[in-house]
Formats: C-alpha cells, sequence, structure tokens
C-alpha cells in the first residue's frame, strides 16, 4: 500500500480505482479560557477549525467522511461548545461526515486548544492534482484574514458551502485553500508541481505573503472562459492574480 504527502494531505492508494486522504490541523490559543490571545466563541472556533481539514480535502477532490476532534479541554462546559461547533460547520455540507473524537478529563486547562482529522475517499480520475497547464488563469477566492479580521469580515471570506460549490464545479482544474504560508508559496508549490512558469497581473493590491488563518481564501485554477462560471456560483471576493505559462 503506497502512502504519499501531497501538499497538506497524507494520500493512501487505497485500491485500483480510489484514494484514501487524511489532513490534520490545530488551534490554540482561541476561545474564552483564561489565557485564550483571542476571544471567540468556542462554537466559532471549532467551526472555522473543523473547516480547514473539510476544505482542505475537498479542494484536492476528496468527499470527506470522517472527522475526528482531540480536545486539550473538558467536556463541560468548553468541549461540549467545541461540538457544537463542528456539528454546526458538518450540517452545512450535502453529504454526511460522522463526528468523533475526546477530551481532557484528567488535567484542569486554562487555554483552548485543539486537534482535528478528517478523512476522505476521492476516485482517482477526479484527484485535483497536477492539473493546470499553460495559459489557465490563476483565481484568488475569498481574501486571506485571521484572527479577529475572520470575526469582522464574514462577507469576504469563504465559507464551507463556498468550498463544496467549488469542490463540485467540473470547470475547477486544481483548487488550494490559503494558510498560513500565504499566497506567494501556494502559488509557488502549484508551479513547482506542474513545472509552469507565471505572469502576475500588474494591479494586484493583495499581499501576497499574508497568512490565510483558517483557510478564509482559496487559489483556483481553470480556463479564462469559465470565469464567469466561478463568479456566478461564489459571491465572495474574487480576483484574477496571473496565468500561467
Amino acid at each position: 500500500m503506497e502512502i504519499r504527502q501531497i501538499r497538506d494531505i497524507t494520500i493512501i492508494d487505497y485500491d485500483h480505482k480510489s484514494y484514501l486522504g487524511i489532513a490534520c490541523d490545530s488551534c490554540g490559543g482561541i476561545g474564552y479560557k483564561e489565557h485564550d490571545l483571542v476571544k471567540a466563541s468556542p462554537q466559532l472556533t471549532a467551526y472555522h477549525t473543523g473547516k480547514v481539514v473539510l476544505a482542505e480535502l475537498m479542494s484536492m477532490g476528496f468527499t470527506p467522511f470522517i472527522l475526528a476532534d482531540g480536545l486539550a479541554v473538558e467536556m463541560n462546559d468548553t468541549g461540549r461548545q467545541l461540538i457544537e461547533g463542528f456539528n454546526e460547520v458538518l450540517s452545512k455540507l450535502s453529504f454526511n461526515v460522522h463526528l468523533t473524537g475526546s477530551t481532557e478529563e484528567n488535567i484542569k486547562t486554562v487555554q483552548t486548544s485543539m486537534g482535528v482529522t478528517c478523512i476522505g475517499f476521492c476516485s482517482k480520475d477526479k484527484l485535483k492534482f497536477k492539473r493546470t497547464k499553460t495559459g489557465d488563469i490563476c483565481l484568488l477566492v475569498g481574501l486571506p484574514m485571521v484572527g479577529n479580521e475572520v470575526l469582522q469580515n464574514p462577507d469576504k471570506i469563504l465559507d464551507i458551502d463556498d468550498f463544496e460549490k467549488l469542490f463540485l464545479c467540473d470547470y475547477i482544474n486544481e483548487m488550494l485553500p490559503i494558510g498560513s504560508r500565504g499566497i506567494e508559496c501556494e502559488l509557488n508549490d502549484l508551479l513547482k508541481d506542474n513545472k509552469l512558469k507565471f505572469e502576475y497581473e500588474s494591479s494586484i493590491s493583495i499581499d501576497l505573503k499574508k497568512s490565510g488563518g483558517p483557510s478564509t481564501s482559496c487559489l483556483v485554477t481553470l480556463r479564462m472562459e469559465n470565469l464567469g462560471i466561478i463568479k456566478g456560483i461564489i459571491k465572495k471576493p474574487i480576483n484574477v492574480i496571473g496565468s500561467f505559462l
């Protein structure tokens, strides 16, 4: 059984027709506990942390079916509130994802922290990897935001249902959620994978190095003639970053 790492996803060659994909993320210091640096509800914290791993899998063509949380907090009451957030993000998907996990009941905790793992299946012919071609354009869908910016700009960030719409769109070649490394690093990985060069648009005003936080934006590659389709299904900021050479 072959196991390899592609970007943020561990991919297992499951059988002759399908891959098994595993995505992981962590979050700490965001909540209502004594030593949390960013004050936000546990429900919202879990919602966005769960969104990250779901989005990473869907962006490569995987359909998630299990979300596992490792909560470094007590069940009552922070753990229950985090679980509410996970259930909320899962409720927005059109397919079922099973939630499982664990809490910390032995040691008193003073800061909210967690790890999450998501598992999904993908048909081998649906894997969105090394599919970008010369002449494709690159879009930034949503805007990179982190910390309190995420709470203050819900109209500018991608939600989980936005990722599902992109996941279901047949006109997209590849998708890369923007993480803590920023747009430039994610784009460089895309160029390396596809052995392509890139020409940036001359009037870009977006910080290409800024952290994307909890997958608030995503790079999308496609043909120019299909740009209108994306604008028709996603009602968040869409910027053409450049084109592939």
